[in-house]
């Protein structure tokens, strides 16, 4: 049984004969007689009782008149959401780093459910590997991740360029001398995101293309953990200015230049390769891009 079984059986049943059910539906008679056919030898009973001039639903055929019609209007519904681009409550989800959520993302989020009150929208938090293994699994529509993040399948719109000085405590002893050396930076507890990681990726090479090798490393995946962590004058760390400019400002962390480094890590959209985006989806995709003035590039890309 199938759709265009339903639409032949409607038809019959409701005109009470082929012949005008025929002309209702602009086939020729066999075409429905045959249809008919087709459906009751897959269900294995008559639907109809066939008289001269017209025909009646059978007792079976009237209880799947019923479910024929909550079927119709079933498809109905769908067809005018469908068109109307009326998700309902269904939402969507999404992924993002740590650092998006906490610094990008408040305001658009507020700002997108205060206009859809009724969407639910579902945010997956974790390290840029993992929320781009949930775009390859369609777990996700699209992800805030740390670039640069290469892959044939993902396609990819840097947003947010963002420099990632030494960020130590107010009362380090870096604090006070304002520009140090590498090897100074290694000599100390060091606190870096964790393994894998692009942010991560970018500081190790640096490290390992001078030639040095420091032996008192932390890991964390926080930025926000981090900053607390440093704060407390625990480690000193190459963070994102982004994540530290509050605690900067308030002088309780201070940003300190080191010799022949200058680190910066971006942040951009990711989507799976020819992914389609229905128009509340772009919508919010969109408010996240003109944030950063780069819907020019995205229209492009999406086109």
């Amino acid at each position: 049984m199938n759709f265009h079984h339903l639409r032949y059986f409607l038809a019959v049943a409701r005109s009470g004969g082929f012949t005008s059910a025929a002309q209702n539906l602009s086939v020729t008679q066999p075409t429905v007689s045959n249809a008919i056919s087709e459906l009751e030898r897959s269900l294995r009973t008559k639907l109809f009782n066939r008289h001269s001039r017209h025909v009646e639903l059978t007792i079976e055929g009237k209880v799947m008149m019923n479910y024929a019609l909550q079927i119709e209007d079933t498809l109905v519904e769908l067809e005018e959401r469908l068109r109307n681009h009326d998700l309902g409550s269904e939402g969507f989800s999404f992924g993002a780093i740590d650092a998006a959520v906490i610094y990008m993302l408040p305001d658009l989020l507020k700002s997108f459910m205060d206009d859809n009150p009724m969407m639910q929208l579902r945010v997956q938090v974790g390290p840029s590997r993992q929320l781009v293994d949930d775009l390859l699994l369609n777990k996700s529509e699209f992800a805030l991740i740390s670039l640069p993040f290469g892959h044939d399948k993902i396609e990819t719109l840097s947003l947010y360029n963002d420099s990632m000085p030494l960020i130590v405590g107010r009362n380090h002893i870096f604090a006070k001398r304002g520009r140090v050396q590498m090897v100074d930076v290694i000599a100390e507890p060091l606190l870096l995101f964790s393994s894998g990681s692009v942010s991560r990726q970018i500081v190790d090479e640096k490290i390992s293309e001078l030639g040095l090798n420091p032996t008192k490393v932390m890991e964390m995946g926080s930025p926000e953990a981090m900053r607390k962590l440093v704060e407390a004058g625990l480690a000193v760390s190459f963070l994102p200015l982004m994540t530290v400019n509050e605690s900067v400002a308030l002088g309780d962390l201070c940003v300190v230049e080191v010799d022949g480094v200058k680190f910066r890590r971006e942040i951009g959209l990711a989507w799976r390769r020819n992914r389609y985006f229905g128009p509340l989806i772009r919508q919010f995709i969109n408010r996240i891009v003109s944030s950063c003035d780069k819907e020019t590039e995205l229209n492009t890309m999406l086109s």
